[in-house]
């Protein structure tokens, strides 16, 4: 089936890739790039890395909005330390809707967006009534130019900004995400039944026999992966098995139309949009205890080295014998034994502990990255606001179905590698950017290898295992991250540096991403001897474009409705006193994470007393150039919380006390410590 294009993929006017000229010259350099608004000013981000970003404010900037696609002239002269232009085209609008506050300038109704990008003057207000102040949003009919305001068409008026739910529609709107499936999608999912019929799993290999088990979180809905182990001579037998989704999304149906429209399910700190409708994502697609579902397994023979020494994929049938939670994992695996749980599957639970650990230390042997950030856990009350942030601390329960996930991955992706197929990739990192990071991390003691080689991550992992426990860990950490490629969907093979993995793939959650049904797809094919070379060609590259701008809006999202949380639940303790330690530091300030609370503030570099402040970014510290008073990562402090912004979604702090800088710990032995200079002094999981 031929998808529809995303006109953010449509065929663009070709220039010329913009470069530094080695003399001076008088012809004009243009960048084209996706624009990152920041209020005032934004950054047309560069396609050429080596090159850095383009700096745009004034007047060209109110042509185009946050995430558009535009073309910039850059007015820099070479050698500046940042290069700065104008917007001279926009080539693609990213969104046909803007949200934001209703205002009036004179008698003329406006939209002024949220993220302080350019107003847009509203023609026609359709009968709605809205009042100053009110959410709303807008259709653009006509998109701005250098002497005239967007025009627009006002569509919806969500409310005042206080008022329940209208954060959370506001984002929604912002990012035009689908909260509601056309009717013809839900009547196909309903179409299925509740259950599989007996005919339904005829002439597919059954695991009925099998211990199967499925281990999520407390508060899940879906359960798309189950796992089964047994015993096998000098090894063992995994089993992966995957929700069949390919079963019921046909190609071209409505469903199918639907799912690669949205391109991932998304969550909102308790919300879900879903991919698909619940009937299939809450039902008949989750593997729920004593029902038969049908499914995709990897079967895996794993002799007792860790190695994968036979793979094979079946399309399968299961019937779930226990819906185990994360914790109650943990604790079969720390010596507990949960309520109704039979011996058999105890034991089951701990071998594949043991095999688990067997598979990450064989992962970390060949380089594989382990980045270890807790993730926020969000509390809301009845009225779906924040109650408390917490962290969810990442445990051995976690870490084993992760293991189980990436070995499937793998496997499936070797078994496909001599076919048209869609893989997860993650390029090795620019050598530039390898080049600084290994420079800022020999300013904070940490000993690299004269050039880090950017062809394989085992140094990277070196420095990792040296950081960790130290009060720099999370600066490291960030520090690499910000460092290597972001992973996108591809239909060439090209590795995934960060797992150290020749040959990888998204095969464990087709429930809610769209690469993964595809996957299934084309493993089924090649089970039905029905595959079709040409096609998939032709539409993978299609399909992977899509689906990886389609992840970055849920990321994106994700993100900015978790700061929106993190300020409503602080903006009632406006005035009180908290202890926190800083996080990070800019050359404008100073975050601080709180104890009490997962979240984090900024101390504006203007509060912090009569001096100037020096910001020495290798180091990540601000120093006082009278004063010689220093800020830096690990100091613990005691602030006062000024401000809670929720139109910026940040948090203020005022500074009340410091400990003296945080003395940097020594590496450990694997990256030995070098001696620092006389002036030396030792931020914060989609593979």
């Amino acid at each position: 089936m031929s998808k529809p294009r995303h006109p953010f993929f449509k065929k663009l006017p070709t220039s010329s890739k913009p470069s530094r000229p080695s003399a001076p010259s008088t012809e004009p350099v243009f960048e084209e790039g996706v624009l990152q608004l920041k209020g005032k000013f934004g950054f047309v981000l560069s396609e050429n890395p080596p090159l850095g970003d383009v700096m745009v404010q004034g007047p060209s900037l109110r042509l185009a909005m946050g995430g558009d696609r535009v073309r910039a002239r850059v007015t820099s002269k070479p050698g500046e330390p940042r290069r700065s232009g104008e917007i001279v085209q926009v080539l693609v609008h990213s969104h046909q809707t803007v949200v934001g506050a209703f205002r009036r300038m004179g008698n003329l109704p406006v939209v002024v967006p949220e993220d302080e990008g350019p107003m847009v003057n509203l023609t026609d207000l359709q009968s709605l009534v809205p009042h100053v102040g009110d959410i709303v949003t807008a259709r653009i009919v006509t998109w701005a130019t250098e002497k005239e305001a967007a025009k627009g068409i006002l569509t919806e008026v969500l409310g005042p900004r206080d008022a329940p739910g209208v954060d959370l529609q506001s984002l929604i709107r912002k990012y035009e995400l689908p909260d509601a499936f056309p009717l013809e999608v839900v009547k196909e999912a309903d179409a299925w039944g509740h259950d599989v019929p007996e005919a339904g799993w005829r002439g597919r290999e059954t695991f009925f026999d099998h211990r199967v088990f499925t281990i999520d979180g407390a508060d899940a809905k879906d359960f798309d992966d189950a796992v089964s182990l047994e015993h096998i001579p000098n090894g063992w037998r995994l089993g992966v098995h995957i929700a069949d989704v390919a079963h019921y999304v046909g190609e071209g149906t409505a469903l199918d139309v639907e799912a690669y429209r949205r391109g991932t399910s998304v969550y909102l700190s308790g919300t879900v949009i879903p991919m698909l409708p619940f009937p299939l994502s809450d039902n008949l697609c989750s593997l729920r205890p004593d029902v038969v579902r049908l499914t995709l397994s990897c079967i895996m023979d794993i002799n007792r080295d860790g190695q994968v020494i036979d793979a094979r994929v079946v399309e399968s049938a299961i019937r779930s014998a226990r819906r185990f939670t994360y914790e109650e994992v943990e604790s079969i695996l720390t010596g507990g034994m949960p309520e109704q749980v039979t011996p058999a599957i105890a034991a089951d639970v701990l071998e594949m502990g043991k095999l688990a650990r067997l598979l990450r230390e064989k992962r970390f042997g060949r380089g594989s990255l382990d980045f270890d950030f807790p993730e926020p856990h969000v509390i809301t009350g009845l009225d779906g606001r924040p109650t408390d942030i917490r962290r969810r601390e990442r445990m051995e329960s976690h870490r084993l179905v992760e293991d189980f996930m990436l070995l499937a991955n793998e496997s499936v992706a070797r078994h496909m590698k001599d076919h048209p197929f869609l893989y997860r990739v993650h390029e090795t990192p620019d050598a530039a950017k390898m080049e600084k990071l290994q420079k800022s991390l020999e300013v904070l003691g940490l000993r690299t290898p004269k050039h880090i080689d950017v062809t394989h991550p085992s140094a990277l992992q070196n420095v990792i295992k040296a950081s960790q426990g130290s009060p720099i860990q999370a600066l490291v950490h960030i520090m690499i991250l910000r460092s290597l490629k972001q992973a996108v969907y591809s239909p060439m093979n090209k590795g995934h540096y960060g797992l150290a993995s020749a040959c990888y793939t998204h095969f464990t959650s087709p429930i809610r991403r769209y690469p993964d049904l595809i996957v299934h797809r084309i493993v089924k094919e090649r089970l039905q001897n029905k595959f079709r070379e040409a096609h998939w060609k032709k539409e993978l590259p299609i399909i992977c474009a899509h689906t990886s701008r389609r992840e970055r809006v849920a990321v994106d999202a994700e993100r900015e409705f978790l700061d929106i949380q993190k300020v409503r639940l602080m903006e009632s303790r406006v005035g009180q006193d908290f202890t926190g330690v800083i996080s990070s530091v800019t050359n404008f300030g100073i975050f601080v994470q709180l104890d009490e609370f997962f979240v984090e503030g900024l101390v504006h570099v203007t509060t912090l007393g009569n001096d100037y402040f020096v910001f020495d970014e290798p180091r990540m510290e601000l120093r006082g150039r009278r004063s010689g008073q220093v800020y830096s990562m690990g100091q613990k402090v005691k602030v006062q919380l000024a401000a809670a912004n929720v139109l910026k979604h940040q948090l203020d702090f005022k500074l009340l006390s410091l400990e003296k800088p945080a003395a940097k710990s020594k590496p450990s032995s694997s990256a030995p410590a070098k001696p620092p200079s006389k002036s030396g002094r030792s931020r914060r999981r989609r593979r």
